[in-house]
C-alpha cells in the first residue's frame, strides 16, 4: 500500500488509484453545478422575451365556429319554436287531465248581456255551499249559464269533491229578460238534485233552493229578480242599452 496525499489533503492508496478518488466526484459535481449556473443565467437573460411571446400567444383570440342556434343562445336571443305536433300533444294532455283546452284567439269575443248594458259582467246572485268540502264559501253567478264541475274552466269549481263530474255536472242559468233563475241538468252521467228531487228537465229556482251535486249542497242566494235588476240600475243612471 502506497499512502499518498492529494493537494486538498485527502489520503488515498496510490497503488489502487491514479488520482484522489475523493476529489474526482467533487470536481464532477462542481462542473455540473457550474454548468447549471450558466444555463440558469442564460435562461434568465432570455426569459422576458420568451414570457412576452407566451403572453402574446395566450392573448390572441381563438376563433370558434358556432352554429346560429348556439350564437343566439349565447346572446340571449333564443326564440323557442314549438312544433305543431308538440302543441297538439300539450293540448291533448291538458284536456285529458283537467278537461281544459287552450282557447283559440278570437278578436270578436262574445260579450255578456249586462256587459253591453253597464260595461262589466256583474254578479246576479250566489250559490252558497251549506254542506261539503266548500261549506261556508260562496260562488258568484253571472248572467247566462254558470256551469258546475271539478275542472278549472268551470264557472263554479268543486275540485275537492271527487263525486262531482269534472265537466258540466249541472248548470245554473240566469235569464235577465224574465229575471228568473233556472237549473239545468248537465252532460254528465252523475245526477243533480233540486230540494231532494232529481233534475231531469230544466226547472225554475227560487231563493234558498238547494242543489245537491255529489257530496256538495249549494243554496241559491239571488241578487237580481223581481225587486232588482241591473237594467233598472242602468236606467236610473241614464245608461242606454
Amino acid at each position: 500500500m502506497k499512502l499518498s496525499t492529494c493537494p486538498k489533503g485527502h489520503f488515498y492508496d496510490a497503488d489502487k488509484y491514479a488520482s484522489c478518488p475523493y476529489c474526482v466526484p467533487q470536481d464532477e459535481a462542481e462542473a455540473v453545478t457550474e454548468a447549471l449556473n450558466v444555463t440558469m443565467e442564460d435562461f434568465s437573460t432570455r426569459a422576458p422575451s420568451t414570457g412576452a411571446s407566451a403572453a402574446g400567444a395566450v392573448q390572441q383570440p381563438v376563433s370558434v365556429q358556432t352554429s346560429g342556434a348556439a350564437q343566439q343562445a349565447a346572446s340571449g336571443q333564443t326564440s323557442a319554436v314549438v312544433p305543431t305536433s308538440e302543441k297538439r300533444r300539450t293540448a291533448f294532455v291538458n284536456t285529458a287531465v283537467s278537461g281544459w283546452e287552450e282557447p283559440e284567439e278570437d278578436e270578436n269575443c262574445t260579450v255578456g248581456y249586462y256587459a253591453q248594458v253597464i260595461g262589466v259582467e256583474p254578479v246576479v246572485g250566489w250559490m252558497v255551499c251549506i254542506k261539503g268540502a266548500y261549506r261556508g264559501e260562496s260562488f258568484k253567478l253571472k248572467s247566462g249559464r254558470n256551469f258546475i264541475g271539478r275542472a278549472a274552466n268551470m264557472d263554479i269549481v268543486l275540485g275537492a269533491d271527487q263525486s262531482v263530474s269534472r265537466l258540466r255536472h249541472a248548470a245554473v242559468v240566469y235569464d235577465p229578460k224574465s229575471r228568473a233563475f233556472i237549473v239545468a241538468a248537465g252532460d254528465a252521467r252523475e245526477l243533480c238534485y233540486l230540494n231532494g228531487e232529481v233534475v231531469v228537465t230544466s226547472q225554475k229556482l227560487k231563493a234558498y233552493d238547494v242543489l245537491t251535486l255529489g257530496n256538495t249542497e249549494l243554496m241559491l242566494i239571488p241578487l237580481c229578480g223581481e225587486k232588482f235588476s241591473w237594467d233598472d240600475a242602468s236606467e236610473k243612471n241614464g245608461v242606454n242599452r
